[in-house]
């Protein structure tokens, strides 16, 4: 599997994964249309962090592209806060998660949170986390939308004098071949009207029709109204409202 293979995975996936057998019809009266179910994991989400509908499927969107550069990718990659939150969330459906990572991307895309705030581990995740917007800017080959990933706050060449640096796999990701590593950018597998495909620098992305209400920043910081691993969900994302990443959000391998 190359790039555009694996990015057109990801791009078809709704999360079906998440729903039982037995809720399918359900969840597609309730929703609707072939992203029913992407439209329920966002309205959980949105319903849980006071987001709106809207603004939760655009982060979905880009949940979906972080995933795809933790996979290609030869550092471990840094989510932003609002991609963090959608990570944990989606982590939560466990059994659903790992058929997401078996079946989809073929790939044991594991979260590495913070433990202990520290200086060393604090300034490495600021580095990995310019590394992943710069590294979203070559594969997909525009800027990643701010209200989802937020401004970079570190100056990367104070970061380099500190000698703090994005931690290298150590080794090839799904192929051991290093198929990955040696493809071009995503973006040259697309041009012309192909280049659709990659979602765009708005809000492109399976997920992100934009046909719930509109909304571009989450509603409110609200408390989780699920009550379910609440510490879980937002422990270490630095909070769910904005983007950018303090060091609290981990990294992925």
């Amino acid at each position: 599997m190359n790039k555009k293979e694996l990015w057109l995975k990801l791009r078809a996936y709704h999360f079906d994964h998440l729903v039982p057998t037995n809720l399918w019809q359900k969840v597609t009266a309730s929703f609707g249309g072939t992203d029913a179910f992407s439209k329920a994991f966002a309205a959980k989400i949105a319903g849980k962090h006071g987001w709106s509908k809207a603004f939760a499927l655009k982060a979905i969107s880009e949940y979906k592209k972080f995933v795809y550069l933790g996979v290609v990718s030869d550092f471990h990659v840094t989510p932003s806060k609002i991609i963090d939150v959608v990570w944990h969330e989606h982590i939560l459906f466990t059994k659903a998660y790992r058929e997401f990572c078996d079946d989809v991307i073929g790939y044991q895309f594991d979260h590495h949170p913070e433990l202990v705030p520290m200086a060393d581990e604090t300034g490495r995740y600021n580095a990995q986390y310019i590394d992943t917007i710069e590294f979203y800017i070559s594969e997909f080959g525009f800027e990643p939308p701010t209200a989802i990933w937020g401004e970079t706050k570190y100056d990367k060449e104070k970061l380099k004098d500190r000698n703090y640096a994005s931690r290298q796999k150590t080794i090839h990701n799904s192929d051991s071949s290093g198929t990955y590593y040696s493809d071009g950018s995503l973006a040259t597998y697309f041009g012309g009207s192909d280049a659709t495909e990659l979602g765009g620098g708005d809000f492109g992305g399976g997920g992100a029709s934009g046909d719930w209400s509109d909304g571009n920043a989450p509603d409110s910081d609200s408390s989780d109204s699920n009550g379910d691993s609440a510490g879980d969900s937002g422990g270490d994302s630095g909070g769910d409202s904005g983007g950018g990443c303090s060091g609290g959000c981990g990294g992925g391998d």
